[in-house]
């Protein structure tokens, strides 16, 4: 499947995601996501999300997951920064909350609400984390939803 296939279906998924996550969290009583778990995601999705509004792949690339790194390489990362800054401008520094966090699969799950300066509405970012094998927290995965980028597709 062509990166633009998937990142269009993620697109779709994103939403339904959010409410099958919120759902499922509700129905079986999944737990909250550790004090730990949320305090690390706090420190490296502002220096993940500062590093996308600056284009730094170096420091994008140093908190993520193995598989996180072979899905977003140097050239797809530079491609989708320029998406985002071109879609909806640079994330406001600080300006994230967390709204919900939870422990899905083994994974912690921690959602924001953050601004960015071309977008009228809140940016919600959803960051997984998850233990590598030396028991180290890394960036798993990410999803960012807003108005401007259901509109705009990732091309």
């Amino acid at each position: 499947m062509k990166i633009m296939e998937k990142f269009e279906l993620k697109k779709i998924l994103i939403p339904v995601m959010i409410i099958t996550f919120s759902l499922g969290c509700i129905l079986s009583g999944c737990s909250a996501a550790g004090e730990e778990a949320v305090s690390f995601a706090d420190d490296v999705t502002e220096d993940y999300l500062t590093a996308i509004n600056d284009g730094n792949f170096e420091n994008f690339k140093k908190d993520l997951g193995e598989e996180m790194l072979q899905a977003m390489p140097e050239d797809e990362f530079i491609k989708f920064s320029s998406y985002l800054n071109d879609t909806i401008g640079d994330y406001v520094q600080d300006s994230k909350e967390v709204t919900a966090s939870g422990v899905q699969k083994g994974m912690d799950v921690i959602v924001y609400q953050t601004d960015y300066t071309g977008e009228d509405e809140k940016v919600k970012v959803t960051i997984v984390i998850s233990k590598n094998e030396n028991g180290d927290y890394k960036i798993s995965g990410s999803w960012f939803d807003s108005p401007k980028l259901r509109e705009k597709n990732y091309q």
